[in-house]
């Protein structure tokens, strides 16, 4: 005998969100050891579930389909997300519950809103040039057995350090005057 087929409930995107929210508020750090254990095993769970509904409905990107590639990327970073574990100290718990959390609200924007594109501006050039790279080169594609990246590329590491830069309001160095070997003179001393 088979159980009947029941249909998935849809996502809370609020509750998610909500939660998300709590962990980036301000007064963040005041959360005493059971909250931020408690938000951050809620936030794991969330990032399952809406990792899983995005790639259960989501067909792979296409060439060009900028918003599919960035729902794409933003997956990955999840997944390597839930791999990190939360540093020893309060503080650096609150920080891995946040990193957490910035995720769940983008993918909640990626499954809410299927054309939503990550950031705007400088931030969003070097996304895109990230994720335009990322899919198409062999060494940022390899995995292990267990689907685990394993593969190193120096422009891959170059393109993370421009976006990091230009969240942070730094306007990146353009590819073209960076020196070989993805060294960058204004971040490695050169």
């Amino acid at each position: 005998m088979t159980a009947p087929a029941t249909e998935a409930l849809p996502l809370d995107l609020e509750v998610m969100r909500a939660c998300a929210e709590r962990v980036l508020a301000a007064d963040a750090e005041a959360l005493s050891l059971g909250e931020s254990e408690t938000l951050t095993l809620q936030l794991r769970g969330h990032l399952m579930l809406v990792i899983t509904e995005i790639e259960t409905e989501e067909p792979a990107p296409s060439e060009g389909d900028a918003p599919g590639i960035c729902a794409f990327f933003c997956i990955g970073e999840g997944r390597l997300r839930l791999r990190a574990e939360a540093g020893p100290t309060p503080s650096a718990r609150i920080a891995h519950a946040q990193v957490l959390a910035r995720s769940v609200i983008a993918l909640c924007d990626h499954y809410e809103n299927g054309d939503h594109q990550c950031p705007s501006g400088p931030e969003r050039a070097a996304y895109l040039r990230m994720l335009l790279h990322c899919p198409e080169c062999p060494a940022c594609r390899t995995v292990n057995d267990d689907g685990e990246a394993i593969g190193t590329c120096e422009t891959a590491d170059r393109l993370y350090a421009e976006y990091r830069q230009a969240r942070r309001g730094h306007v990146p160095v353009p590819a073209s005057e960076t020196v070989t070997g993805g060294r960058r003179p204004d971040r490695d001393g050169m």
